[in-house]
């Protein structure tokens, strides 16, 4: 059985075209830095929300 990897034939043509950008420069690693501060504190935003949804619906009656 002939076994294909798509994956590394798509990485090779992405790279033969120009399209792979390595984010090792100093601004690209700040930027990614700030972006896992905000994500962090939009995922502690979600677990909040999440939370106190779960409170809320515990405290409703359900009548059919």
């Amino acid at each position: 059985m002939i076994e294909v990897n798509e994956t590394e034939d798509i990485k090779a043509q992405l790279k033969a075209e120009g399209k792979v950008i390595y984010l090792d420069k100093p601004e690209n690693i700040a930027a990614i830095a700030a972006m896992n501060v905000q994500m962090e504190a939009v995922r502690k935003e979600f677990q909040v929300k999440d939370r106190n949804s779960q409170l809320e619906a515990s405290k409703v009656i359900l009548t059919a």
